[in-house]
């Protein structure tokens, strides 16, 4: 039994979309825990309006550092496997550029905010308050990058350890600022951590694998063509992201400004056990476009591990949640009983966000970004209509049921577009395989004929 494990084992770590995938899913299981005792240290030590507040600041910090990326990761994890040479100036213009967006995003923000909302708004930020956000939103914008660059070059389980350092430093920073007592501190103890990461993992990139990578057999230098195939590939894909982002970390701010802050603190616990799960289906994902950007005629076989992949983890990860869902949010107090059925609800939601995620990661290796983004805008439209309708009359079991719906809808068509596409692409090789035998045959037979 054991030498049938060890076999197992070995299997999977020579792989590398396996080896992949575990390492993002081992970071993601690292990333949860932490994640989930700093939110119920949290919940422990500040009020729910300083917890609700915190939580629209993080989420609006994502949202803005998502929008300014503008996807640029997945265009990371598919053209760096061939970038050659071009490596390390590819990765350095993606941090200028995405970072310098982002902080432009929040600034606009900002500023519509001091002129738009009440004096009394809970959003409304001091100046020194706002130049911390904003230089939090470049942060985490070079964090997340640095993560697909860790994935594009095959270096996957430095994102466990980077993000556990990260996780653990955030909670002892947590006790550090509780004295102080407001909304900022949580933020703070957040975002201090993650901005101290960057140096380090930026020098093992640039200094050893980033030139290691620029190495590998097979990659080329990024020429004129290379290039424009890239833009038409990133304004797909950001646009997509872009749709993905809003719809993912819109709700919370809207929330807070239509239900108040305690409310959101009920929505963003929930969030955050669904989050946990989405995560898993986007680590084999990311793997997915590498390897297929790599073996390009492999990507049949492996979209299908990947989905067996994700589901033998998902399926039982969310039943178990759902029954236990109650016991885990009784660690958060008993001011949190209410989002029970909120957390139910988007963690039934993730089980058809999961084929929507491999969907999207197709379209990556296949350069037709185009078609993700248009699922992913009927998603956001679909998602942000149905929190500003339904948050006054149903409250968050009306707005999480909602998802439920415009989840599933979107993946049967994703299942659908999907297998039509790899049967498409299966009889398209299968009829090339017949010409070429043909064209053997009549060589064959001419040859026959003349030596006769």
């Amino acid at each position: 039994m054991s030498g049938r494990i060890r076999s197992v084992v070995s299997r999977q770590l020579s792989n590398p979309l396996s080896r992949g995938g575990l390492a993002l899913f081992v970071n993601t299981a690292v990333t949860a825990v932490l994640g989930f005792a700093y939110w119920i240290i949290a919940a422990r030590l500040f009020s729910t309006y300083a917890v609700g507040i915190a939580g629209a600041l993080v989420s609006a910090t994502t949202l803005f550092s998502g929008l300014g990326q503008l996807n640029l990761s997945g265009m990371l994890m598919r053209f760096l496997p061939r970038a050659g040479g071009k490596s390390r100036r590819l990765v350095l213009l993606t941090y200028v550029y995405a970072a310098t967006v982002s902080a432009l995003l929040a600034v606009v923000c900002l500023i519509g905010i001091r002129y738009l909302a009440s004096p009394a708004s809970p959003l409304r930020l001091d100046t020194i308050q706002s130049t911390a956000f904003v230089l939090a939103v470049a942060a985490t914008t070079i964090f997340t990058i640095q993560d697909s660059v860790l994935v594009a070059v095959r270096q996957t389980v430095w994102i466990p350890a980077e993000n556990g350092s990260f996780g653990i430093a955030k909670i002892v920073l947590l006790f550090v600022l509780a004295p102080a007592g407001t909304a900022f501190a949580v933020f703070g103890a957040w975002m201090i951590p993650l901005t101290l990461t960057i140096p380090v993992i930026s020098a093992v990139l640039f200094f050893r694998f980033l030139p290691r990578s620029s190495r590998v057999r097979g990659a080329t230098l990024l020429g004129r063509r290379a290039r424009s195939k890239m833009v038409r590939f990133a304004i797909g894909d950001a646009t997509g992201g872009l749709f993905t982002q809003a719809w993912t970390y819109l709700p919370p701010v809207i929330i807070t400004a239509s239900l108040g802050a305690s409310v959101n603190a009920l929505y963003y616990i929930s969030f955050l056990f669904s989050s946990t799960i989405d995560q898993i289906a986007a680590n084999y994902a990311s793997p997915l476009t590498v390897e297929a950007a790599h073996a390009p005629a492999e990507t049949e076989r492996l979209i299908r591990s990947t989905l067996r992949h994700i589901y033998a983890i998902i399926l039982p990860g969310v039943a178990a949640l759902v029954l236990l869902c109650p016991l885990l949010i009784s660690a958060f107090g008993a001011k949190y009983a209410g989002c029970v059925p909120a957390m139910r609800l988007l963690l039934i939601a993730c089980l058809p966000k999961a084929m929507c995620t491999v969907y999207y990661a197709y379209c990556r290796v296949q350069r037709t970004t185009h078609k993700s983004a248009m699922m992913q805008a009927y998603v956001c439209i679909a998602t942000l209509s149905a929190v500003v309708l339904l948050a006054r009359p149903f409250k968050l079991v009306g707005i999480c049921l909602a998802i439920v719906v415009i989840q599933t809808s979107t993946a049967g068509a994703a299942w659908w577009a999907l297998r039509r596409e790899l049967r498409a692409a299966d009889e398209s090789r299968q009829g090339r395989h017949r010409r070429q035998r043909s064209r053997r045959e009549t060589i064959a037979m001419r040859s026959a004929v003349i030596g006769k």
